[in-house]
Formats: structure tokens, C-alpha cells, sequence
């Protein structure tokens, strides 16, 4: 009993200390820290927002990074080139952007942080259809559309040969049907 009752106020302990963290990705590049994040969590499409980038050094923030240091958007062979501003707190930066499809999209660093040359790929939280915010009715996804779409224009496609075919088939079995029709009123 003693046991449940300590593992119990250690897990209530834990659970009231415990931070509640952004599914931002940190990478260590040489002395340096970098976090990647969105700003606006979760990330929806066609909703505004911004790559955050956070530099620290041994705990501290790293300033003046707007100038040399880039940052690309990467997704499915396309790239977005953004610029990096301040955004608020010392060491803090950021690149708007309005991601238009879902899936994952990949964040790359690259030019100096002070005199460390860097090129680094990151991959932040994923970008998820507007749907699962939607109320009351959720909006169709735009990828789903599309292919729905396609899949319509093929099956018209096909239905179209289909009915052509069928248009010859019946002119040539009327076209039979004449010849039958003349040669029987010959005999």
C-alpha cells in the first residue's frame, strides 16, 4: 500500500511540475542550439503563419542573426525562400508563411551563425488539413478534391470512348441491317 500511495505522489508531482512543450525540434550545431517551430500551433492550410527559429549559445540568446542566417522551405521538390526577422525576444526569429497543402514540410538553415558556417535540415510539426477544426461542417480537403476529380475526368474519358464505340458498333450492325434489307427484297 505504501508503495501505490509514494508512486501515486510521485507521479502527481511530476504531472504538476511537468511544462507543456510545442512540438518544436531542437538540434545542437556545434555550440549552438536551435529550435524550429511553427508559431501557430497546430499548423492548418490555408492559415497564416510563421517558421520560428530560436538560436541559443550556452543558454544564451544569440542576436543579429537576420543578416546572415537563411531559411528555405522545403516540400515534395519545391523550395520558399523566407526571410528571417526579429520576433520579439532576444534570439528569437521569424519567416511568415501561408502553407497551402498538408503533409510535412522541411525547414533548412543554412549561412552563418556568427562564425559558424551551417546547412542544416529540419523537419517541423506536420501541416494538417483545415478539416480538423472545422464546426459544425468540415470542409473537403483540397488533395481530395483534386483527385476526385481526375478520377472524374478519367471515367468520362473512358465513357466517351465507350459511347463512341458503341455508336460505331450500331451504325455498322444498322449498316448490315441494310444490306440484309436489300438483298432479301432482290430475291
Amino acid at each position: 500500500m505504501r508503495i501505490i500511495v509514494l508512486l501515486a505522489v510521485g507521479v502527481g508531482l511530476w504531472l504538476a511540475t511537468a511544462v507543456p512543450t510545442l512540438a518544436h525540434e531542437r538540434v545542437e550545431i556545434g555550440p549552438y542550439t536551435v529550435i524550429v517551430g511553427w508559431e501557430n500551433e497546430p499548423v492548418i492550410v490555408d492559415e497564416r503563419n510563421a517558421v520560428v527559429v530560436h538560436v541559443y549559445r550556452e543558454g544564451g540568446p544569440v542576436t543579429g542573426l537576420e543578416g546572415t542566417l537563411r531559411l528555405e522551405l522545403l516540400y515534395a521538390g519545391r523550395s520558399f525562400r523566407g526571410n528571417l526577422h526579429p520576433a520579439g525576444e532576444a534570439g528569437h526569429y521569424r519567416a511568415e508563411v501561408l502553407p497551402t497543402v498538408r503533409g510535412q514540410y522541411t525547414v533548412r538553415l543554412f549561412g552563418q551563425i556568427e562564425a559558424l558556417e551551417i546547412d542544416q535540415q529540419i523537419d517541423p510539426e506536420e501541416v494538417l488539413a483545415g478539416r480538423i477544426l472545422q464546426f459544425p461542417e468540415a470542409q473537403p480537403d483540397q488533395r481530395e478534391l483534386l483527385a476526385t476529380i481526375a478520377a472524374l475526368e478519367e471515367q468520362a474519358a473512358r465513357s466517351g470512348q465507350l459511347a463512341i464505340a458503341g455508336l460505331v458498333a450500331g451504325l455498322l450492325g444498322m449498316g448490315l441491317a441494310a444490306v440484309s434489307l436489300v438483298r432479301r427484297s432482290k430475291q
